[in-house]
């Protein structure tokens, strides 16, 4: 039986196996006309082959734009890192730098008050901000001498105990404690004993000018009821929210880098805290909502043709150029805006009043003081 079985087998391979004749041409047709993507024939569908290429294209594209601006970044904080360290701005040697009543400012002194404020406000010092640098820190050194004098003169004392509080509430306002200040101000080369010089005259300036205040009679109420009335009546006039900064025009040399700077540096205040000269400087050059009409007419011209957000380019006025940013604009019947209460308006009214009595103390001082610069 298993010998019969072998046989049939046999007989069966000896003869071939005719395979069922296969259409090609046809098979091929019906692969092109397929939507989907074939392996073995590759998609004919030409449509969809130049879709598929541009999303390639597009992809590879868009990883190189990722790849770029990452790149860019990353120099751009590499730059603003180099120009953050100290930099030698008045050589190895000391010297008298100026005087103020008798009272000298050397050039060690500035180095340490350009590396501290670099260190504080982040502004780099380069070819476009150094003048600019260095005479915001004269200034704010003649200031503190002034300040210091007048101290003195009227028998205000600031402890060590004062100063040691006051570095902790500058430490917490910067989100760091005083060790870590203490070493922040090492590394970027700042004497602490120059940084303790500026806090002791802020306390002394501080506690002079509470001593003016008292003086001169607080905020009545027909001033509050004479604001409020006002304010209802300011709502129906078209205004700009704006802020300023100002320089003469005779520290003015590199006022369009400042512009450029400005431009790509959103920190509009922090600029206005350390170059402007106007009084609206201490308040980051903020000067709130001004009425259409109440500007002198190139910057109210400059204002209605910007955008907000916009920086202007420097506008010369008198003595000064301005350069402003137009924050928003307002329109009667189309914005709306709240009418503070009469508690709000008797802090703004003397908060104002305090400042004007500490621009014109100091003012008055500087008029006064016999300030005499050497380099």
């Amino acid at each position: 039986m298993l010998r019969s079985l072998v046989c049939v087998l046999t007989i069966c391979m000896a003869f071939p196996v005719l395979a069922q004749e296969v259409d090609v041409s046809a098979l091929e047709a019906a692969a092109r006309s397929a939507k989907g993507t074939s392996v073995l024939f590759g998609n004919r569908n030409p449509e969809a082959v130049m879709r598929q290429r541009e999303e390639q294209r597009r992809r590879e594209a868009y990883e190189e734009q990722m790849r770029r601006e990452e790149e860019a970044r990353r120099q751009a904080e590499e730059e603003r890192r180099r120009a953050l360290r100290p930099v030698n701005l008045f050589g190895n040697g000391i010297k008298i730098f100026a005087e103020v009543n008798g009272e000298i400012i050397t050039s060690r002194d500035m180095q340490d008050r350009v590396n501290a404020f670099v260190a504080t406000t982040q502004i780099p010092v380069n070819a476009e901000t150094k003048e600019m640098v260095i005479e915001k820190v004269l200034q704010a050194a003649v200031d503190e001498k002034i300040k210091l004098q007048e101290a003195a003169a009227n028998g205000v004392e600031i402890s060590d105990a004062d100063i040691e509080n006051g570095m902790k509430n500058f430490a917490k306002a910067n989100g760091v404690s005083v060790s870590q200040l203490k070493k922040m101000l090492k590394q970027a080369q700042v004497n602490e004993d120059v940084f303790r010089s500026q806090m002791k005259a802020e306390l002394a300036w501080a506690r002079l000018v509470q001593r003016k205040a008292a003086q001169s009679s607080g905020v009545s109420q027909s001033e509050v009821d004479d604001a409020l009335a006002n304010i209802t009546q300011d709502i129906k006039t078209p205004k700009f929210m704006v802020s300023e900064i100002v320089i003469p025009k005779k520290q003015a040399a590199h006022i369009n880098d400042l512009v450029g700077n400005l431009r790509q540096d959103p920190r509009f205040e922090l600029y206005a805290m350390q170059f402007s000269q106007s009084p609206s400087a201490k308040g980051g050059g903020h000067l709130g909502w001004v009425n259409k009409g109440q500007l002198a007419a190139p910057l109210e011209k400059a204002l209605e043709n910007m955008k907000e957000g916009g920086i202007s380019n420097p506008i010369p006025l008198g003595s000064d150029y301005y350069i402003l940013r137009l924050e928003k604009k307002y329109r009667p019947g189309v914005d709306k805006a709240p009418v503070p209460d009469a508690a709000t308006v008797k802090q703004m009214l003397e908060s104002k009043k305090l400042e004007e009595t500490a621009a014109k103390y100091l003012r008055d001082l500087r008029n006064k003081a016999v300030i005499e610069r050497r380099s």
